[in-house]
């Protein structure tokens, strides 16, 4: 399989791991197995793939599923991609970067424009938020398996008075039911990266406020996060030009402490107090 063949892969065709893309190959069957086994993958599933690689969980995809479309960046794993993945008619690859393709009309002429679709990925660092923010916005995509930094995990399914709890935090359970699946040690890399990863499965369930703006609730959401040492009668009262004291007396109404700060809300407190403020 690819997985076993990944330094000679690199060695034949004179690539190497690139920074700029965050890349580093995942180098252990297992894992794979594994990340196959929570997306619970059979022959009636279509599947996304952000950043394919050499192929190797790629390969574990097209055996374990009807269709997989995969988008990668780097033109010189696009050709080894020819070479590894010939064999395997069960999938496409879109030579771009993620972020700036038109999905939904990709999916539409893959799939199919009603397809239900689960993406698996393995995320680098610096571009995993956009891409689940990106994703948010398509409603094909029924789940989400992601490989991530494992700080970055943290930040995801953050809980409310932990350091790791953020406006991020909020995104994440408003619009999905997110676990940390298991973790995934640096050495299962080649190049070892200097930090743990962790498998996270987010199921899209986005709960429903009624809200009259969703947009403004986010934003909300950020400017409460703003500054984590200030009140968040401090932060909210700053980002619209509110009265401090007005915001107070809305908290203690709700029976809230008028010194509470953000990381203390959880995901229905901060819509009852949005409701409050701007929607009553």
């Amino acid at each position: 399989m690819i997985v076993d063949r990944t330094k000679q892969i690199l060695n034949e065709n004179n690539a190497f791991a690139k920074k700029n893309f965050g890349q580093n190959f995942l180098i252990s069957k297992s894992i794979l197995e594994k990340i196959v086994s929570e997306a619970n993958l059979s022959k009636d599933d279509y599947v996304i793939e952000i950043g394919p690689g050499l192929g190797s969980l790629t390969e574990f995809l097209c055996i374990n599923s009807s269709k997989v479309l995969c988008y990668e960046i780097d033109e010189k794993m696009i050709e080894i991609l020819g070479k590894t993945l010939k064999e395997y008619e069960n999938k496409k690859i879109i030579f771009g970067d993620f972020l700036k393709q038109d999905v939904k009309k990709d999916i539409e002429e893959y799939f199919g424009a009603d397809a239900k679709v689960k993406v698996i990925a393995n995320l680098p660092y610096y571009i995993t938020t956009p891409i689940m923010f990106k994703l948010l916005e398509i409603d094909n995509v029924t789940e989400e398996i992601f490989m991530v930094q494992k700080e970055m995990g943290d930040r995801f399914t953050g809980v409310v008075n932990t350091k790791d709890y953020n406006a991020l935090s909020v995104y994440v359970k408003y619009y999905t039911e997110t676990k940390k699946a298991f973790l995934v040690g640096r050495n299962n890399f080649f190049p070892a990266p200097n930090v743990d990863s962790v498998i996270l499965h987010s199921f899209m369930k986005k709960k429903d406020y009624g809200l009259k703006n969703e947009a403004n609730f986010l934003k909300f959401i950020r400017n409460a996060f703003v500054q984590r040492r200030k009140t968040f009668a401090n932060n909210i009262s700053s980002a619209y030009g509110l009265n401090k004291q007005y915001i107070e007396t809305i908290l203690v109404n709700l029976s809230y402490e008028k010194t509470i700060r953000s990381e203390s809300l959880s995901l229905d407190e901060f819509v009852s107090i949005y409701l409050k403020i701007f929607e009553q």
